[in-house]
């Protein structure tokens, strides 16, 4: 029987020539927010699917419908997360099927993301790739669930996927504001193991197709979010060093903006030069002040996508 700690490198082996397929094709392009879940390419009987941009409910069933006659698999994740629920349910999937997950160069996996990846068989991340988790918050029949409640789902997720003890408490007590990264010195020290694509794949081609740079259906995404209540979505959009802190926390964004008397409309969005769009917006809230409205949105290229830096409202709503 072969031993537990041998099997990630022998699949490793197994799927090197699929993992050249998905250093050459590099990021799928896509200009939505949405999770865009694509079959991309086989090599002989293992497959590739990308998982690109924010997770929404009933993505977990387009993934599922995609990986159905796939007899093995690697999923190559580029999300900043979004969905709890659809990024449990995908994990699971990937869980049962025993496929492969893979973060690549200068790419993010954050929140629910992470989540998912952590299902893989073997997890593989590239040196310049980022995975990140923070405090588990959800959404459910309208009103936010509590982070302890949210944690609990996460952590009876993580106990099937036999995790360590000190890796689910090290994700589950991320913190509510920001981001925890994962860095190989903190995986080795609580037993999440994963294996590193530039060690897996030698002289891997570089990576050429990108993104589109794209500020302005970026900041549509996010004003579309920010007019549903949609922190999960909203926050996904965010640059990692500002992801769930301040204004851009998800469970601020829910309760300020889920409580509108006259939801967040947007009336027009201008390109400002090269990185920055302004927004004109309006919106009544629960205590009937009404505002009209406009901001300016800084965005910056990275991971793989277009990403808001900041944002100055210029009316004082």
């Amino acid at each position: 029987m072969l031993k537990k700690e041998n099997w990630g490198k022998i699949m490793c082996r197994k799927i090197a020539p699929v993992l050249l397929a998905i250093l050459a094709l590099g990021s799928v392009a896509t200009t939505s927010s949405a999770a865009e879940i694509l079959l991309v390419g086989t090599s002989s009987e293992t497959q590739i699917i990308t998982v690109t941009g924010t997770l929404n409910q009933g993505d977990d069933d387009v993934f599922r419908r995609i990986i159905s006659t796939a007899k093995s698999g690697v999923v190559v994740m580029n999300s900043g997360g979004g969905s709890l629920t659809a990024g449990l349910e995908i994990g699971r999937a990937i869980k049962l099927r025993g496929f492969a997950t893979a973060v690549t160069s200068n790419t993010l996996c954050a929140s629910a993301c992470a989540l998912a990846w952590l299902a893989g068989t073997p997890r593989m991340l590239d040196d310049a790739s980022k995975i990140g988790f923070h405090a588990a918050y959800k959404v459910m029949n309208g009103k936010p669930l509590e982070n302890g409640a949210a944690n609990a789902l996460v952590g009876a997720y993580l106990n099937q996927l036999g995790l360590s003890d000190k890796a689910i408490l090290y994700v589950t007590t991320a913190p509510p504001e920001g981001i925890e990264w994962l860095d190989i010195q903190k995986a080795q020290s609580i037993g999440i193991s994963f294996q590193q694509l530039q060690a897996t794949v030698s002289n891997p081609p570089r990576l050429t197709q990108q993104l589109p740079y794209d500020p302005i259906s970026t900041a549509t995404a996010f004003y579309t979010a920010l007019a549903q209540a949609d922190g999960e979505t909203a926050a996904a959009i965010v640059v990692p060093e500002k992801r769930g802190k301040g204004p851009f926390n998800e469970k601020s964004i829910h309760a300020f903006f889920s409580a509108m008397s006259e939801p967040l409309r947007i009336i027009s969005m201008t390109l400002r030069g090269r990185d920055e769009v302004m927004v004109s917006y309006e919106y009544t809230t629960d205590k009937g002040r009404a505002c009209r409205g406009r901001a300016d949105v800084r965005t910056v290229y990275g991971y793989g996508r277009t990403l808001i830096s900041g944002i100055k409202a210029l009316d004082g709503c």
